[in-house]
């Protein structure tokens, strides 16, 4: 039987997948080669006290699975404190503890997904920015391409939904977990082709058989989804990596990196370039806005990490 993600449907009509098993890391069989890593130098210190205040509370409440620091109905987003715990964890013990969850990414989106809509008149790229529970979505809709299994009526409405939204757009980012590392694939319609954005440059070892692997599930339930509009060519179209992008220089900043994709990716370049400097600022500032964002109902929680500024 195929992995089928369970559904909740927003006010609005939107599918909002529940959490998926792309949101924390996972373990599989086949092996790669990971590029080696590294020295790695600590940033140079950012003075921001409400940024060392909110990373100061985040990490008094680390352990608690009850403690909620983000919360929001509309869009729908829950953030409790053990899953920003990771955003605490200090450069000096560099490793899985450091990575970030699905769960923080795809709440970060939903800013950029905030801004981006701000800046729609600035910006002619129709843009759609999808985090993990789309590869969710997507890979079961796959493993039903492979076993002919039928879909349900509401599956086959969300189908018919999820084409639409990509033809709507010029190009579609997709926020890929694979083998515990994060990177973007673009689906760009103008180039007909999918884009792939890393920072850790597996291509370099491994050639594209890492991406390609990756993307496989999900190319397949772009299929299914186009077949429906007759457009099932799109998921047979060529993966390509992006080269002379930054390169992470940890083990941990990947997700981090992969927002920034999502964030300063045009189709040809980046908007502007960054550094591994930058990456170790914005997981720090990451906090910071999340907690304080408009979309942030816990008033509560703003007042009392205001309450412990100095």
């Amino acid at each position: 039987m195929a992995f089928k993600p369970t559904h909740a449907r927003t006010a609005d009509g939107e599918r909002n997948a529940k959490k998926g098993k792309h949101s924390s890391y996972t373990t599989s069989q086949t092996s790669f080669s990971r590029p080696a890593s590294r020295r790695v130098q600590a940033p140079a210190p950012v003075v921001d006290r409400r940024e060392d205040a909110t990373i100061a509370f985040i990490k008094a409440h680390a352990d608690r699975k009850d403690k909620l620091l983000v919360s929001s109905e509309r869009p729908h987003l829950r953030v409790r404190a053990d899953a920003m715990r990771s955003l605490t964890v200090p450069l000096s013990q560099d490793g899985p503890e450091r990575k970030i969850s699905g769960v923080v990414l795809d709440a970060y989106l939903e800013l950029l997904r905030r801004r981006q809509g701000a800046e729609h008149d600035k910006n002619a790229r129709r843009v759609l920015l999808l985090g993990v529970e789309e590869q969710d979505w997507l890979e079961y809709l796959g493993s039903l391409a492979r076993t002919d299994e039928r879909l349900t009526d509401q599956d086959a409405a969300d189908v018919a939904a999820t084409a639409a939204r990509y033809l709507q757009s010029d190009m579609v980012f997709f926020l890929v977990n694979h083998r515990e590392h994060f990177f973007v694939a673009v689906l760009n319609f103008a180039k007909a082709e999918y884009q792939v954005l890393d920072s850790g440059n597996y291509a370099r070892y491994n050639g594209l058989r890492f991406y390609e692997e990756a993307l496989s599930k999900i190319r397949d339930g772009v299929r299914r989804c186009m077949e429906e509009v007759g457009r099932a060519h799109v998921a047979g179209w060529r993966v390509r990596l992006e080269p002379g992008l930054p390169e992470q220089n940890d083990e941990s900043s990947c997700g981090l990196f992969a927002l920034k994709w999502m964030e300063l990716w045009d189709g040809e370049e980046l908007a502007r370039s960054f550094s591994m400097d930058d990456v170790h600022a914005f997981r720090k500032k990451l906090a910071e806005e999340l907690v304080f964002s408009e979309l942030n109902e816990m008033q509560d929680v703003k007042e009392q990490i205001e309450s412990k500024m100095t």
